[in-house]
């Protein structure tokens, strides 16, 4: 080999350690960014409401429990959401409702929905107590309703909820649900 052969060789060889050097300078840089981009972000949790079944009256009976849990189901699907899982609500409140009362039922619902929409904003309710009239089937849940822009809170107010049920084809189904004013 001679001077200029090995001088060329020595050149190219420079010629690819730099290339290299850049390539591993722009994946550094690259990661470095994405690395900063995931710390930066902030995650926001919504938990969706259970999955309840139909549940039957035997006789006329039927458990407070499953009520209650009906009620629950039906306050979280209305107000335990985001913009992304509103689908998700309307399809609890549809499955739970009384056929006379879905439509009502569902267009409060997308009221809702629309106005979360429209300001960019979740809701999470949190329920403090629950008041049960099996005699009317009527259920008052009092409870905290948080509102959330991106994940930082802007109201926490508290919110008192009247749930009405009927009885229809042998189970027990949804009718209304309604702010009740909070007592000071």
């Amino acid at each position: 080999m001679d001077f200029h052969q090995l001088k060329s060789a020595v050149s190219r060889t420079r010629a690819q350690r730099n290339v290299a050097l850049a390539v591993c300078a722009v994946m550094l840089a690259t990661n470095a960014l994405l690395a900063f981009d995931i710390n930066a972000r902030s995650n926001q949790v919504i938990l969706v409401p259970t999955n309840v079944s139909d549940g039957m009256v035997a006789r006329g009976a039927f458990d407070k429990r499953y009520v209650e849990s009906l009620a629950l189901d039906a306050v979280y699907s209305l107000y335990n959401a985001t913009p992304a899982t509103a689908d998700y609500g309307r399809d609890v409140i549809t499955r739970l409702a009384a056929v006379k009362d879905r439509n009502a039922l569902l267009t409060k619902y997308d009221d809702i929905t629309k106005d979360m929409r429209e300001r960019d904003i979740s809701t999470v309710f949190y329920p403090r107590t629950i008041e049960h009239n099996l005699d009317k089937l009527e259920v008052v849940i009092d409870g905290d309703l948080q509102t959330f822009v991106n994940t930082v809170p802007v109201t926490n107010e508290p919110r008192r909820l009247l749930l009405g049920f009927v009885t229809e084809a042998g189970s027990i189904r949804l009718s209304f649900i309604n702010s009740v004013e909070v007592e000071s």
